[in-house]
C-alpha cells in the first residue's frame, strides 16, 4: 500500500504519552495504513530513549520504539533524498538562512517520496516548504 503521510519526530512521540492529543490519535488511527516514518524520525527516537535515565519510563520509551519499529515502516533517508537535502540546504544558505539538519532530511524524505509530512512544527519546515514542493499537515490542529 503506498504510504502518503510521513510523520515527525512530534507527531509519533504522541503516542507514547499518558495524555496524548486526540485528534493526533484519531487521525493516525484512522489512516495508519497510509503513514511512516523516516529514517531520521527513527534515529530522533532511538536517540532521544538512549538519553533518558535508567528507570520505568526508560523502558517504556524503549519498548515503545521497538514496537514502533515492527508496526510501521521506515523509510530510508537516500542518495536521493540527500541531494534534495543538499539543494535545499544550499538554496537556504546562500540566503543567509539554515535549516536544521535532521528536520531538512526529513523534509527531504517526505519531498523524495512524494509525501505528506505531518508535523506539529510547520515553522521548523516553513523555509524548506517555501523552496520546494514540501507539503505539510498539522494533526493537532486538523478537523
Amino acid at each position: 500500500m503506498k504510504k502518503i503521510y510521513l510523520l515527525d519526530t512530534n507527531i509519533v512521540s504522541e503516542f507514547s504519552k499518558e495524555r496524548p492529543n486526540k485528534n493526533v490519535i484519531d487521525l493516525y488511527e484512522a489512516r495508519k495504513n497510509f503513514c511512516a516514518i523516516s529514517a531520521v524520525t527513527w534515529q530522533e527516537l532511538v536517540y532521544g530513549a538512549e538519553r533518558m535515565p535508567e528507570g520505568k519510563r526508560k523502558n517504556s520509551i524503549v519498548n515503545f520504539t521497538e514496537n514502533l519499529k515492527n508496526n510501521i515502516e521506515i523509510i530510508p533517508y537516500d542518495d536521493f533524498a540527500a541531494g534534495i537535502c543538499g539543494q535545499l540546504s544550499g538554496k537556504c544558505s546562500t540566503e543567509g538562512k539554515t535549516l536544521p539538519y535532521c528536520d531538512t532530511q526529513i523534509a527531504a524524505t517526505a519531498i523524495a517520496n512524494g509525501m505528506v509530512l505531518v508535523t506539529h512544527n510547520a515553522t521548523d519546515f516553513a523555509e524548506a516548504a517555501e523552496r520546494s514542493f514540501l507539503r505539510t499537515e498539522d494533526w493537532f490542529s486538523a478537523e
